[in-house]
């Protein structure tokens, strides 16, 4: 089929499923696009919104807390009254170890002097230093995956990964405008566009023709919106880092390196021996024991199954708290953790104490 174009011009239309296909097409990019720039954006500001009413978001840069918190999520922390830190509950808290750095770890115990003793979920030993109570800053809130990604990134130094998500956000912003000109047509169609054109302006795929100056405003006005997408892009991912500037680390963990060569060697580790209890009194029930070799990470009090207490390498005894006790017959195993750094190794006692409020056996 031909037609007659602007100027008396011959021209062969396309057919009428070409077009339509190249429609839908834009039309499916388009919302897809959309539908990401609108997810990102979204998680965007869960993470800065909480900052208005004093909430405190904060970027994890290692895998202490995994597999609940990853590299890149942002954790909102919010400020809570004294009673409310309790153990179980994932803390914001200046780090002791580390000047300037924040520590974002789980509360596990109560110290004897009233401290509170962290731990990370994936690390075989609780931190080596306490916490006083007055250097928590919130308890962990709400957590958003992944958007602190790019904040990790320009921690890590990796800028060029940085440009790359600027890049790509730009163009996911591109891209929300590319079925622009369909559902322009698509009101000119339904008489909401264009009004002033005259009838003898030629018809193609049964619509009043897009062309001329409409087409050459339409680009205009695209090419703006493409420029505008990169300085959104720069202002969302610039908004994400100054919302969520500090850091959160493990203690014990420090920076990966890359090691050139490997070397594997079998790792042995004996649990703890002689496993026994003291005589019984106000403050709980006394567990001692004897460690030989090779040297340990640190030891763990499991009662029940659950672990209650976290002892430093050089100790050979703690105490059960007699809040922990009641007249129920309870388990208790003394667990051995490898010394080996990030290893989750460990080796338990060569007796199982039975205990109660009143009695151990």
């Amino acid at each position: 089929m031909d037609t007659t174009g602007v100027g008396g011009q011959h021209r062969h239309a396309r057919p009428d499923t070409v077009l339509d296909a190249l429609d839908w097409g834009r039309v499916v990019v388009g919302t897809l696009a959309r539908g990401i720039v609108a997810t990102v954006l979204g998680l965007a500001l869960w993470a800065a919104v909480p900052a208005v009413v004093g909430w405190q978001p904060t970027t994890v840069v290692t895998a202490s807390m995994a597999p609940r918190l990853v590299p890149g999520d942002v954790v909102v922390s919010r400020p809570v009254p004294a009673p409310e830190v309790v153990p179980g509950r994932v803390l914001l808290a200046d780090d002791p170890d580390q000047a300037g750095h924040l520590r974002l770890h789980r509360y596990v115990e109560t110290g004897a002097d009233g401290t509170i003793v962290t731990k990370g979920d994936a690390n075989p030993a609780a931190d080596s230093t306490p916490l006083d109570r007055s250097a928590v800053r919130g308890v962990g809130y709400l957590r958003v995956p992944f958007i602190g990604t790019p904040v990790l990134w320009a921690h890590e130094g990796r800028w060029g990964a940085v440009a790359a998500a600027a890049a790509a956000l730009a163009g996911l912003l591109a891209l929300c405008t590319v079925d622009a000109g369909s559902r322009r047509t698509g009101r000119e169609a339904r008489g909401t566009s264009a009004p002033h054109l005259p009838s003898d302006v030629p018809r193609v795929h049964g619509r009043r023709s897009a062309r001329g100056p409409v087409v050459r405003g339409g680009a205009r006005h695209v090419a703006l919106r493409q420029g505008s997408a990169l300085l959104v892009a720069v202002t969302v991912l610039g908004g994400v880092g100054a919302v969520a500037p500090h850091r959160a680390e493990a203690a014990p963990f420090a920076a990966a390196t890359v090691s050139p060569r490997s070397t594997l060697t079998a790792a042995t580790l004996s649990g703890p021996t002689n496993v026994s209890c003291g005589l019984i009194n106000l403050a709980g029930v006394p567990i001692s024991w004897t460690y030989g070799s090779p040297p340990a990470g640190g030891f763990q009090i499991l009662l029940n199954n659950q672990v209650v207490a976290t002892v430093r390498a050089g100790e050979r005894s703690t105490t059960i708290a007699s809040g922990l006790l009641n007249l129920q017959s309870k388990t208790v195993v003394v667990r051995a953790l490898d010394a080996t750094p990030g290893s989750a190794w460990y080796a338990d006692g060569d007796r199982t104490l039975s205990v109660t409020s009143v009695l151990c056996s």
